[in-house]
């Protein structure tokens, strides 16, 4: 993998795939400049990835982690509920984020200012903060090397979550960024884990961080006990550092806001038929790097080969 540096935009704390997607990062060495969390309660994201960062140690856990934006860009700014109680001493002050709202979005810009094309942002989460940030300085976060996301679907029609969250923030992000490159979930849900690989994760004892791994995906595997995660998210993290381990195709890519298709992310040329549409020029004005396929048995294998 390349030792690229990267800022991880995450909803952490919710599906398990966040969790592996950092702890991904960090086993790679990946230059981690910064964290920001999305989505609803992000102070409580923000202290998850801050004490895995401390847990993993190896100067992670100097990184900066903030808060960002938890209401959708089109809604007023609210409080939202606690979600995280089981996280034993989460509440110490050592896991206080290094800043809140605004300030992820500040932050977010000042990186991109600093560090240029050697940058690479990868999203995983909704799209809030990304959004924030490209209204208040789109120029900055167009000097970015690219934007890596999860999220979308551009070979099969449906709504993905991660667009769903911020359906507005997806299409700001889409109509504006030309280095953003896309992980759909068209793709990643061919990353499930089988149940012998979920036990695992639930028993690895690797590092402090893996077994902190170890214990969240036990509570989300109590939570929803008849389900199997699936790596949307560290294969973007791997995308970043590893560009070959999917296959990409240009495709002009349009965010439906209103009706029954909100939120899908229609792929104006997929297929070669664009040219049968007489809107598809007026749909989207540029092509955009999106994924239809990727290298399933060596990105399985390798990621599992962290938790041996």
């Amino acid at each position: 993998m390349e030792k690229v540096k990267i800022l991880i935009d995450t909803d952490i704390g919710d599906e398990i795939d966040d969790a592996l997607a950092l702890y991904l990062a960090m086993r790679c060495g990946l230059d981690i400049v910064g964290i920001t969390t999305v989505y609803q309660n992000t102070r409580e994201r923000a202290r998850i990835a801050k004490r895995l960062l401390k847990m993993y140690g190896c100067g992670y856990e100097s990184v900066p982690v903030f808060a960002g934006h938890g209401t959708p860009i089109a809604e007023s700014e609210r409080e939202y509920p606690h979600t995280c109680h089981y996280l034993d001493g989460l509440e110490s002050d050592e896991y206080t984020p290094d800043g809140e709202g605004d300030a992820a979005v500040d932050f977010i810009i000042d990186q991109c200012k600093k560090y240029k094309d050697e940058l690479v942002i990868v999203a995983i989460g909704p799209f809030t903060n990304i959004a924030r940030a490209i209204e208040k300085d789109a120029e900055a976060i167009g000097l970015a090397k690219k934007v890596v996301i999860m999220g979308g679907a551009y070979y099969k029609q449906y709504a993905d979550w991660n667009v769903m969250c911020d359906v507005e923030a997806a299409d700001v992000m889409f109509s504006t960024l030309k280095n953003l490159e896309c992980i759909g979930a068209d793709v990643t849900h061919r990353l499930p884990l089988a149940k012998e690989q979920l036990d695992m994760l639930c028993e690895c004892q690797a590092d402090s961080a893996a077994r902190e791994i170890a214990l969240l995906t036990r509570l989300w595997r109590k939570a929803v006990p008849d389900r199997l995660p699936a790596l949307h998210d560290p294969l973007a993290i791997c995308y970043a550092a590893c560009p070959k381990i999917c296959k990409m195709a240009e495709q002009r890519i349009s965010v439906i806001v209103d009706g029954a298709c909100r939120g899908l992310t229609l792929n104006v040329d997929a297929y070669g038929k664009a040219y049968m549409n007489p809107a598809a020029d007026r749909a989207a004005a540029f092509a955009t790097k999106v994924a239809c396929d990727v290298e399933r048995d060596k990105f399985m294998r390798e990621f599992m080969q962290l938790f041996e």
